[in-house]
């Protein structure tokens, strides 16, 4: 399965044609959902009780097992596992409108958001895909990525846990590359030491 057909929606579907999202139910998924209005009143972190309360609730009605979480200020992180693929794409589908309705319904006025004109996420007509109130709310579509078993699946939970772990501040905070929290990527594997390879031979 190649590169292309692991991942979707985020800033991947940006000018692009909609397209099937790529789904395999004997995988994992990393699922990212990202939204530049949730600050101040409409953070996400504010809001945890209540997301995660959606989400398991939904994770029991559609089947869906959640591995792993982090809620941030503007996005959140959640690793999956899916018995169906009508479960996975109805559980991406509430989870993402219910929490977009709750949050405007609490904290109406995107309108008065002062970064709303320089904010690409701020186009909500222009965007296809979404519902009504995703379309307000969420900056992307729900970034998705089919996770390999092994080193991939560890590399995103230890991603995952890294992301608590700085908004907790227990470690220090590490930038990312512009678009890794639409699409964070396992590490690579690290050069063979030539001297260790001379001295074992």
């Amino acid at each position: 399965m190649t590169k292309t057909k692991r991942e979707h929606g985020g800033s991947l579907a940006i000018n692009k044609r909609r397209s099937k999202r790529p789904l395999n139910i004997k995988q994992a998924h990393h699922i990212t959902m990202k939204s530049q209005h949730a600050v101040g009143a409409r953070s996400l972190f504010r809001h945890k009780k209540m997301i995660l309360g959606l989400i398991r609730k939904n994770a029991y009605k559609f089947k869906i097992k959640v591995t792993e979480y982090a809620i941030q200020g503007n996005h959140l992180h959640l690793l999956v596992k899916a018995q169906s693929r009508e479960g996975l794409q109805n559980f991406f589908r509430v989870v993402a409108g219910h929490i977009a309705q709750k949050i405007l319904k609490d904290h109406p006025g995107l309108k008065d958001h002062p970064g709303l004109k320089d904010n690409p996420g701020g186009a909500p007509k222009k965007k296809k895909g979404c519902k009504k109130n995703q379309r307000r709310f969420w900056s992307f579509l729900v970034y998705s990525r089919i996770v390999s078993w092994g080193r991939d699946y560890k590399a995103v939970i230890n991603y995952i846990q890294q992301n608590t772990l700085e908004l907790l501040q227990i470690i220090a905070y590490q930038p990312r590359a512009r678009n890794e929290i639409d699409q964070p990527r396992a590490p690579r594997d690290k050069p063979p030491d030539k001297n260790r390879l001379m001295s074992s031979r």
